[in-house]
């Protein structure tokens, strides 16, 4: 850890209270995890330069349309970690770094979260 910074990080889209992102920072210090919300002016960015991964690039994106976090480093913590967020806020869709989607815009990975969200959903409305 160098400069009070860590490897394992946390972004946060669309929070605006400040109170819920205070209640969800203190939920997920015990993780060593920072937590960094991300307005709107992140949104053309890539997932890797947001966490610090790769140099400052633009990429093309809108605003992501509602909530969302994006966990590096935590794979180790999910079991423990993702309750301790819900309860304390986070309460949106959720996605871990890959190398897959750190290329993304977090506007895409928002949409392509919420189109698996509505697939499942739908699956399982079909199941007796």
């Amino acid at each position: 850890m160098e400069n009070g910074k860590t490897d394992k990080k946390i972004l946060l889209f669309g929070f605006d209270d400040l109170r819920t992102i205070l209640e969800v920072k203190t939920a997920v210090e015990p993780f060593g995890a920072e937590l960094i919300p991300v307005g709107r002016s992140g949104s053309g960015k890539t997932l890797a330069v947001l966490c610090g991964l790769e140099e400052d690039g633009e990429a093309s994106g809108g605003p992501v349309p509602g909530r969302m976090a994006v966990l590096y480093g935590l794979e180790n913590d999910l079991d423990a970690l993702l309750p301790a967020m819900n309860a304390a806020g986070a309460n949106c869709l959720k996605a871990i770094l890959t190398p897959h989607n750190r290329t993304w815009t977090p506007s895409r990975l928002y949409w392509e979260l919420s189109r698996e969200q509505e697939a499942i959903k739908a699956a399982q409305a079909k199941q007796p």
